[in-house]
C-alpha cells in the first residue's frame, strides 16, 4: 500500500498530520538536530588582587591549583543569605591567565566595556561597536522569542556604569532591572492557555480522541515498522498537547512571582534564577548579568570578616593607596594595614566566586534541549579591571565554564599577554561562529584555549 505523503487523520473537523512512513516512499534519513548553543556573560566589578587569583603555568587545574581568591570553586561552602551552598566547579571551568584589556578600555573603570573587544576611541569609555553577547545574539539566537536578555541588579543608568550590553554602532541594549519586571515580560503569561484549542481543553479532550477512529483503520492497512511510527508520533503529539495546556517547553516550568528585593543581592539572585529559566524555556541563548557597577556592591548582610561589612567593594579593592580607600586603616601601623587590607580583597574576591560558583551549580542541574544548560553553554566571568588597586587591566580575571562545542575545561590555560580580543575569539569558535581573527588590536584566538 503506497500512501500520499499529504495523508492525514481526521474526525469532527480535526486534521492531524501523520509523519514519514515507509507506506509513503522512504526517503533519507534528515540529519538530526543539534543541541542549540548559548552564552552566559557575569560582570562582577573591580577585578581582584591578580596575586591571589593566577596560578603558575597552564596544565590541568585541580583543587590544590587554586589561589586563595578562587578557592571556591572548589564547592563546600555554606549558604549565605539567598545564596544556596556551593558544590565543586573545579572540573567545569577553565581559568584564562594574562588576557590584556589595557589597550581596550581608556577610562579607569567602565564596566560598559567589559565585553568588548575593540578600542573605545576616548571619553565617554563605551564601545563603539557590538559587545562579545550582542555579536553573538545575532548569530546563535535562532528562532527563540528573544535575541538576547541584560539583567542588571544595579539602579545606576550612567551609561558607562549601568550598561554592559552594547548593539553596533555602539548603542546601549535595553536592560532589565527588576525581577519583577522580568517576570511580568518574560514569565506571567507562561501558563495562560491559549484560545485556538480552549474548546477542547474545557472539554477535557485531546486532539487524538476526535481521530482515533481513524487512526485504527490506517494502523490495520500499516506495516508493522510504520505502525510503531504512528504510535510513537500519537503518542507525542500527547505530550506535545500536555505542554501546549501549560503554555510551557519542554525543560521548563512556570515560576512563583517573585517577591520583593531589599537590596542588589537578592534581585540578584532572582535575577539568576529567571535568567536560567529563559534559558531552559529557550526564550533565549543569550544571557547577561550584572550584578552592580563600580561603586555601589557592599556587603553589609553578609558576615564577613575582616571589617568588610563597612565598606563598598570599590573602597576595599584600592586598599590604602588611593583617596577611594577605607579610611579606618590610616593610623594603624604600615604592615597592619596592609594586612587587613589584602584580607579584605580576598573576602571580596571570594564572594564573588561563590556566586559564579552558584550560577554554575544552577546552570549545571537545569535541563537543556540534550543534557544540562551548562552542557550546551560557554559562561564568561569578567570585569572591569584586572587589578582594583591600580585599576590595571593587563591580567583580567577571566573564568569559562560549560561544554558547548567541546569545550574543554578543568584547565589553566595562559593567554601569553593577548588583547581581549584573542579571548573573544576563541569563545566564537566554540560557540559556532567561525573567526580567524577579531577585535581592535586585532588578534588570533588564544593557542591552546
Amino acid at each position: 500500500m503506497i500512501l500520499s505523503r499529504r495523508t492525514a487523520l481526521r474526525g469532527a473537523g480535526i486534521l492531524l498530520a501523520l509523519p514519514f512512513l515507509e507506506a509513503m516512499r522512504p526517503r533519507r534519513a534528515s540529519a538530526q538536530s543539534v543541541a542549540p548553543k548559548r552564552f552566559v556573560a557575569f560582570f562582577m566589578p573591580n577585578g581582584t588582587d591578580p596575586g591571589i587569583w593566577h596560578p603558575a603555568g597552564a596544565g590541568k587545574l585541580t583543587a590544590a591549583d587554586l589561589k586563595p581568591a578562587i578557592v571556591d570553586l572548589n564547592g563546600g561552602f555554606a549558604a549565605e543569605g539567598e545564596w544556596p551552598a556551593g558544590t565543586s566547579i573545579v572540573d567545569d571551568v577553565t581559568l584564562v591567565s594574562g588576557v590584556d584589556h589595557q589597550g581596550i578600555c581608556t577610562a579607569i573603570h567602565s564596566p560598559a566595556m567589559a565585553l568588548c573587544a575593540h578600542k573605545d576611541g576616548g571619553e565617554p569609555s563605551v564601545p563603539k561597536v557590538a559587545t562579545l553577547d550582542q555579536y553573538l545574539a545575532d548569530r546563535i539566537a535562532g528562532t527563540t522569542p528573544y535575541k538576547s536578555l541584560t539583567f542588571s541588579a544595579t539602579t545606576d543608568t550612567e551609561i558607562t556604569q549601568g550598561f554592559v550590553s552594547f548593539r553596533a554602532g555602539g548603542q546601549a541594549e535595553d536592560v532589565f532591572r527588576s525581577p519583577k519586571q522580568i517576570f511580568d515580560t518574560l514569565f506571567k503569561d507562561l501558563a495562560s492557555p491559549g484560545q485556538d484549542m480552549t474548546q477542547i481543553r474545557a472539554r477535557k479532550q485531546s486532539v487524538l480522541d476526535f481521530v482515533k477512529e481513524d487512526a485504527k483503520r490506517l494502523q490495520a492497512s500499516l506495516g508493522s515498522a510504520d505502525q510503531q511510527r504512528v504510535e510513537q508520533h500519537l503518542q507525542s503529539v500527547f505530550e506535545l498537547e500536555k505542554q501546549l495546556q501549560t503554555g510551557l517547553m519542554p525543560g521548563c516550568s512556570a515560576p512563583d512571582a517573585p517577591g520583593a528585593a531589599p537590596d542588589m543581592h537578592t534581585k540578584m539572585k532572582q535575577m539568576v534564577d529567571l535568567g536560567v529559566l529563559a534559558l531552559s524555556c529557550d526564550l533565549t541563548r543569550v544571557l547577561v548579568l550584572q550584578y552592580s557597577n563600580s561603586w555601589a556592591l557592599d556587603f553589609k548582610k553578609y558576615a564577613l570578616a575582616d571589617g568588610v561589612a563597612d565598606w563598598s567593594d570599590h573602597f576595599i579593592s584600592h586598599k590604602l593607596g588611593d583617596r577611594d580607600r577605607a579610611t579606618d586603616l590610616d593610623g594603624l601601623p604600615a604592615d597592619q594595614a596592609k594586612a587587613i587590607a589584602d584580607a579584605r580583597v580576598l573576602q571580596t574576591s571570594r564572594f564573588k566566586v561563590r556566586r559564579f560558583t552558584n550560577l554554575i551549580n544552577q546552570l549545571k542541574a537545569s535541563s537543556g534541549a540534550s543534557g544540562s544548560l551548562l552542557d550546551e553553554s560557554l559562561v564568561l566571568y569578567t570585569s572591569e579591571n584586572g587589578d582594583g588597586d591600580s585599576h590595571g587591566r593587563k591580567n583580567m580575571p577571566i573564568l569559562l565554564a560549560g561544554h558547548a562545542g567541546g569545550f574543554e575545561t578543568g584547565r589553566r590555560v595562559l593567554a601569553g599577554n593577548k588583547p581581549t580580543g584573542a579571548l573573544h575569539g576563541s569563545i566564537l569558535n566554540y560557540l559556532g561562529v567561525e573567526t580567524a581573527e577579531y577585535g581592535d588590536p586585532i588578534s588570533a584566538p588564544i593557542a591552546g584555549l
